[in-house]
């Protein structure tokens, strides 16, 4: 077995290099800043080349306080090489991954138009309405895109089993020549690195998930079916899936059992034809849904050629041009601004200010004023840990003309306002986080004695203070326990097992054999004092195991690794929390690209943490 060697924290914070207008970075020159997100920040540059050659080309580059966080550094450039694969007319295309002095980065193409956020509000405030087949084109082209992605190959010739897991409107984009691009691979996994679902870890926008992503469950192509199927749904109604609810609230109402509404029902403008088509991308069920976005795109085609008009990229042309005909304008400004040299940070930040595309639907239809308000305070949601959000990681956005929805954390909005260099205040704390689960899954959960879903479940929509938890399965005994939330954003973890029923007392199961011949009354009561004293240890031990303690445990290994228990994969480093009985474990790490396979041993106790980092 390898030496191990626990992983000791920096004392020394590394210096990067300050990006600002006119540095050169790898091939690119830099002319603006443009968004600032929790992880990572986007940046137009220019490309040049003999004989006048030119390119505009977006910079994404991981801020400079996660830029030392080998960890955070290594799941951006695994997903960074993964999206890199992705070479497909309705996916955004990577063009280079590069490091300056420490700072890591990503080179994008140039994509001038509008996510579908952007579009829903323009439509809103414009009074427009976005034409059904419109609508139905974009997903279709959509679904071709994720169809593809879900398809690829590595290789080795074998599936790489990506799912995109946060397609939402601010992941797809229109552009003004008419060509959908889906956008943000940057929390896909491939299944080759993907890890067993851990308590808490949960991907995406909030309204967006599938049910099974929403309880944190494993996901495959058809979670992004779902997601996709909600898009449409209120693309075409014109309305939120949910729209009277935070996105919380709408993540915990999806992971529910209360049926869906029909987009029929909804807004009778919708055909029934196309109703159903939303309604089977939307069934909770995965195995009642498209078998593959393949076939989405398929039933979406059927649909419009039974329309009088089936629109092109020529027709989706015309409408942007026509729906955004001053942003169009801003744009070639800031463009011209950039070719001639006379672009300056202030004079950037004032063009950006006002073309800057916006990261959530609209509920209904709203005015300028309005909508100035609603962008400068979004839908709060709690900022992710990188390591439980998915490796939220840094997300492959495109840019949304010069601008990017950026992904991390929608609770703060882009600041292109704010200086390079400027520090900014942390993100507000959130909610506290409940995650609740059961050995065997799928116990009905009672939170003070509300119905709130089946194990396992994550709640973060809880007041600080003390809850009952109730678990109850049928055949299964209900568990119960108290449970105390202290502190805002803090991260707390319920195991319950429920055991199987009682058997009666060992002294009432106990039958003595009857004899030909009576026995004496002595002798029958030793018999059966011995048949108590025999019985009795087995029924404890049976209570002990049942009523066995459970801790949890914090892993993290350099390089990576997959951990196993006993044959059982628990996932890859680093795990966070992972429920695990009491006592001494021996855990099985690999890496077979780096050749490691090694057995270390840990103990477990009772209601603790156990965290160790390690040297492989």
């Amino acid at each position: 077995m390898r030496d191990l060697q626990p992983i000791s924290p920096e004392s020394d914070t590394e210096r990067f290099i300050i990006w600002q207008p006119g540095l050169t970075v790898g091939r690119y020159n830099l002319l603006t800043r443009l968004a600032v997100g929790g992880m990572a920040e986007i940046w137009l540059a220019r490309q040049g080349g003999p004989q006048g050659f030119e390119k505009f080309i977006a910079i994404k580059r991981i801020l400079d306080s996660l830029s030392s966080d080998a960890d955070f550094v290594g799941m951006f450039l695994d997903e960074a090489r993964l999206a890199a694969q992705l070479n497909h007319p309705h996916i955004v295309q990577i063009i280079d991954l590069g490091e300056e002095e420490g700072a890591y980065y990503i080179a994008m193409e140039y994509l001038p138009g509008e996510n579908l956020a952007s579009i829903a509000r323009a439509c809103a405030r414009q009074k427009k309405q976005l034409p059904l087949a419109h609508a139905v084109r974009i997903i279709a082209h959509a679904a071709e895109g994720l169809a593809y992605a879900h398809a690829k190959l590595g290789p080795d010739g074998a599936l790489l089993g990506i799912v995109h897991r946060d397609v939402s409107p601010q992941n797809i984009l229109v552009t003004y020549e008419g060509v959908v691009k889906v956008l943000d691979f940057g929390i896909a996994k491939a299944a080759t690195r993907e890890s067993q679902t851990m308590a808490g870890q949960v991907r995406g926008k909030a309204a967006y998930m599938s049910p099974e992503q929403a309880r944190g469950q494993p996901l495959d192509a058809r979670s992004d079916i779902f997601s996709l199927g909600i898009v449409l749904f209120e693309l075409v109604t014109g309305t939120r899936l949910f729209p009277s609810m935070e996105p919380l609230a709408a993540m915990n109402a999806l992971a529910g059992e209360t049926p869906l509404p029909d987009a029929h029902e909804r807004n009778p403008c919708v055909p029934e034809s196309l109703s159903r088509i939303i309604c089977r991308a939307l069934a909770r069920n995965p195995s009642q849904r498209y078998i593959s976005a393949r076939h989405f795109q398929a039933a979406l085609e059927e649909w419009l050629r039974g329309q009088p008009e089936v629109p092109d990229s020529t027709d989706l042309s015309s409408y942007m041009t026509e729906l955004f005909a001053d942003r169009i304008q801003e744009r070639a400004r800031l463009l011209e601004a950039a070719r001639s040299g006379d672009l300056t940070p202030s004079s950037a930040r004032r063009v950006v200010g006002r073309i800057q595309s916006v990261a959530s639907m609209p509920s209904r239809v709203i005015t300028t004023r309005e909508l100035t308000v609603e962008q400068a305070t979004p839908h709060q949601q709690q900022r992710r840990w990188p390591w439980l959000a998915g490796a939220a990681v840094v997300s492959l956005l495109a840019l949304a003309g010069v601008v990017f929805a950026l992904r991390g954390s929608p609770a703060r909005s882009p600041t292109p306002q704010a200086p390079p260099v400027a520090a900014r205040p942390p993100p507000p704390a959130g909610p506290p986080v409940l995650t609740i689960e059961t050995e065997p899954s799928g116990a009905r959960l009672l939170v003070d004695g509300q119905d709130v879903g089946v194990s396992p479940l994550t709640l973060q929509t809880l007041t600080l203070g003390q809850h009952r938890v109730t678990a109850s399965l049928e055949g299964r005994e209900s568990e119960e326990r108290t449970v105390k939330l202290s502190h805002p954003g803090e991260r707390t973890l319920v195991m319950l097992e429920l055991s199987a029923p009682r058997q009666a007392p060992a002294s009432a199961s106990v039958v003595v054999p009857e004899t030909s011949e009576p026995q004496a009354p002595a002798a029958a009561a030793s018999a059966r004092a011995s048949a108590r004293a025999s019985a009795e240890p087995h029924a404890a031990s049976v209570a002990r195991t049942a009523k066995r303690a459970m801790g949890r445990l914090t892993l993290d290994t350099k390089p990576w690794t997959y951990v196993y228990l006993r044959g059982r994969k628990l996932g890859d480093t680093p795990l966070i929390e992972v429920p695990l009985p009491a006592g001494r474990h021996q855990l099985k790490l690999v890496n077979e690209s780096k050749d490691i396979s090694t057995v270390i041993e840990v103990e477990i106790r009772a209601g603790q943490n156990t965290s160790k980092k390690l040297q492989l």
